[in-house]
């Protein structure tokens, strides 16, 4: 996984990194991951819909139940496409400096990646003792769904620094050491961020 800079540098002096530092690459590498993923324990195929069959006139063709998953469409609040989709968009709106429609998109994105991977959680509580198949995906969909929800969390921090909004910046670099522990490198750059605006005054490690 490709490491991240700080993307503000310095008592909240803005510079050309700010918007660069976000590092897309891992973050699309992070949300690929998680789309194959949820492919492959779900046995989704190329293929969305059904070979088209003969019909009497007037019926219409239906897609075919056990290839056709709504929740896989690009229109829909829980969909993978649809944040990967968000998350693009935010990065077009960073890059054009539009900082609060990135900020909105963001949210969108991390609002996302947050039911997915409670629901996942709740999927693996629930199975477990009792097919421990399910419950072993279902836990690892949560996780790869939590880092990207956390990246989205790390991302919100960052353009808020970018706008001048350091103060709206804490509870979401907050979000992320909670979630991903101050040891682990995304947890570790939320601190440098917290130390970087002045909320803390102990650096780490």
């Amino acid at each position: 996984m490709f490491g991240r800079r700080p993307a503000v540098i310095g008592q909240g002096r803005r510079q050309d990194a700010t918007v660069q530092g976000l590092n897309f690459l891992r973050r699309s590498w992070a949300r690929l991951a998680f789309g194959l993923l949820l492919g492959l324990v779900l046995g989704v195929g190329s293929t969305l819909w059904a070979t088209a069959q003969e019909l009497p006139p007037g019926q219409q063709l239906i897609p075919n139940p056990q290839q056709f998953r709504a929740l896989e469409q690009p229109n829909n609040a829980l969909s993978v496409l649809r944040a990967e989709q968000l998350a693009a968009e935010a990065d077009a709106a960073i890059q054009a400096q539009n900082y609060d429609r990135a900020i909105e998109l963001l949210q969108q994105v991390f609002n996302a990646y947050n039911q997915r991977s409670n629901y996942h959680q709740d999927l693996s509580r629930a199975f477990a003792g009792i097919q421990n198949r399910i419950s072993e995906e279902q836990r690892e969909l949560a996780r790869v769904a939590a880092q990207a929800r956390d990246e989205a969390a790390y991302d919100l921090a960052v353009v808020y620094r970018a706008a001048g909004r350091p103060e709206e910046a804490v509870a979401w670099l907050i979000q992320v050491i909670k979630s991903q522990t101050p040891t682990r490198e995304l947890g570790t750059q939320a601190y440098q961020q917290l130390l970087e605006i002045g909320f803390v005054s102990t650096p780490f490690p």
